[in-house]
């Protein structure tokens, strides 16, 4: 009779221990669920810290004043793009947006401007996605540090006070389709960053460098408009970088001197030319 009653409990069991599992594993995992701001949360910062890894928190059009720091897998993303969602520093001595020891990330379609140390900033972090962003009046418009196998695409980072986009010991990102354009000092900037793919980038009007490689190997430099900087491509104690089919001009207001002197030189030759031969004629 023991052993019946024993058998019976077995049986009760292999059916409902499954069925406990379910219960508490889907409990303890929720799904990935959408955040809304202003709507669940009144700021970004809000809505990021309240969310959990997998989350999506959509940011409705309007102007932020806010630092945002992402230490955890999620999709931060505006409603309406760059254009209608503005988020300035409320410190400047912070990035707008900070990306800290995160893989899987995305910032997608918001302007970051106000900071002192850059628009967006990767710190740490790999597997990452920034896409339809604009960074400008930072210090740095986009910045990774010690950051791989990230993707920037279709962004912009123009009009910052350094750079449009620097790397610094940062490994096979993919730089693709951005504009750094209009930088006080350079547009893209590698600094001991490895392995990157920087294609069809526009880099032109800087000051200084439209795209500087520094201590930077293997890295591929392919279909860029670099056009009307200081210096175009510049490359400082770096090897086995491709560079093919980039289109480099550099600044007009460098060359319009050496134009003027021809210029010059053939215009005074051209009159010499015509006054000899007014005073042979007077002659005969």
């Amino acid at each position: 009779m023991m052993n019946a009653v024993t058998k019976m409990i077995k049986k009760k069991l292999i059916f409902v221990l499954p069925a406990l599992f379910v219960l508490i594993t889907g409990i303890a995992r929720p799904e990935a669920a959408t955040v809304y701001v202003p709507d669940s949360y009144k700021s970004i910062k809000d809505a990021v810290d309240h969310s959990l890894p997998g989350d999506t928190v959509l940011v409705k059009e309007g102007n932020y004043n806010e630092n945002i720091l992402i230490t955890k897998p999620i999709t931060l993303k505006s409603n309406k793009g760059p254009d209608a969602t503005v988020v300035k520093a409320s410190d400047p001595t912070e990035s707008v947006f900070k990306v800290f020891n995160v893989t899987g990330a995305s910032i997608i379609g918001f302007t970051a401007t106000g900071s002192d140390v850059a628009g967006i900033y990767l710190h740490n972090s790999d597997n990452d996605i920034l896409q339809y962003n604009k960074a400008t009046k930072n210090r740095h418009g986009i910045a990774l540090y010690s950051s791989d196998n990230n993707t920037l695409k279709e962004n912009i980072a123009s009009h910052n006070k350094q750079t449009g986009m620097y790397l610094e010991l940062s490994n096979n990102n993919i730089i693709e389709n951005n504009t750094a354009d209009s930088n006080e000092e350079k547009g893209l900037f590698l600094n001991s960053s490895n392995l990157n793919r920087v294609m069809y980038n526009s880099a032109s009007l800087n000051k200084w460098n439209g795209i500087t490689l520094w201590s930077s190997n293997n890295n591929t430099i392919h279909g860029n408009k670099v056009l009307r900087n200081t210096y175009g491509i510049v490359l400082s104690n770096s090897n086995n970088n491709s560079m093919e089919d980039n289109k480099t001009w550099t600044n007009f207001y460098i060359i319009l001197p050496i134009i003027l002197i021809y210029i010059g030189v053939l215009i005074y030759w051209i009159q010499r030319k015509i006054f000899t031969m007014i005073y042979r004629e007077k002659n005969v």
